[in-house]
C-alpha cells in the first residue's frame, strides 16, 4: 500500500510545478504549455468525453481550453487550488458552449422531468454485448440535463470531491449532493427501463 505521505508529497510537488509552468506561461514562455499539454490532457479530453458523448466535441473542446491556457495563463491563481480543477472548470465551460447546453437549460434543481434517452439509436443489434451496454451509459449521460451531467461526471468518473466539483461547478456542496443523487436516480432509471423497452420493441 502506497504512504499517504510520500502521495501527499508528490502531489505537492505536481502542484508547485503546475504552478511554475503556468507562471511561466503566463510570461510569455510558450514551452511551458507542452508539459502541461501532456499532463492534463487525458482528464481534460475524458471529462469532455464523457459530458458530450461525442470524440469530436471533445478533440474540439481539448483544444479550446489549451488555447485558453495558453492566452489567459495569468488567469490561474496557485493559491486557490491546483490547476487540474482549474482546467475542468475551464473543460466544463467550453463543453457547455459547444453542445449549445447553456442556451438550452436553466441551472435550476427544479427543472421538469427530462425526456429519456434515445437508446435505440447508439446501440444497433449487430453490436456486441458490452458495448451496446457502454453505448447505453454515454446516451444516458448525454441525455441528463447539465447541471446534473456536471456533477456526474465530475464525482463518479473524473473522481474529483465534492468540494471540488462545487468550485468547479460554482454551487454549495449541499447542491452537489443533490444533483449527484438526482443524477443517480435518472440513470439508474433509465437504465432499468431500457431492456423493457427493447423487449416490447422486439414483441
Amino acid at each position: 500500500m502506497s504512504d499517504p505521505s510520500v502521495l501527499s508529497e508528490l502531489s505537492d510537488r505536481l502542484q508547485a510545478t503546475d504552478a511554475a509552468l503556468a507562471a511561466r506561461l503566463a510570461c510569455g514562455d510558450t514551452a511551458a504549455l507542452t508539459p502541461l499539454y501532456r499532463r492534463h490532457r487525458g482528464q481534460v479530453y475524458r471529462f469532455a468525453l464523457l459530458w458530450s458523448g461525442s470524440a469530436a466535441v471533445a478533440a474540439d473542446t481539448t483544444q479550446d481550453v489549451f488555447v485558453h491556457l495558453l492566452t489567459r495563463a495569468a488567469d490561474y491563481a496557485p493559491e486557490r487550488g491546483p490547476l487540474q480543477p482549474w482546467l475542468l472548470g475551464i473543460t466544463r465551460n467550453f463543453v457547455h458552449r459547444r453542445t449549445g447546453a447553456d442556451a438550452r437549460y436553466v441551472a435550476n434543481d427544479d427543472d421538469a422531468e427530462p425526456a429519456p434517452p434515445d437508446f435505440e439509436a447508439t446501440a444497433p443489434e449487430a453490436a456486441l454485448d458490452a458495448q451496446r451496454e457502454l453505448a447505453r451509459l454515454r446516451t444516458a449521460i448525454a441525455a441528463l440535463p447539465p447541471h446534473y451531467r456536471d456533477v456526474l461526471v465530475l464525482v463518479e468518473l473524473a473522481e474529483r470531491s465534492y468540494a471540488e466539483a462545487a468550485a468547479i461547478c460554482g454551487c454549495e456542496l449541499n447542491t452537489v449532493r443533490s444533483r449527484l443523487s438526482r443524477a443517480r436516480g435518472l440513470l439508474a432509471r433509465w437504465l432499468d427501463a431500457a431492456p423493457t423497452r427493447a423487449n416490447a420493441a422486439k414483441g
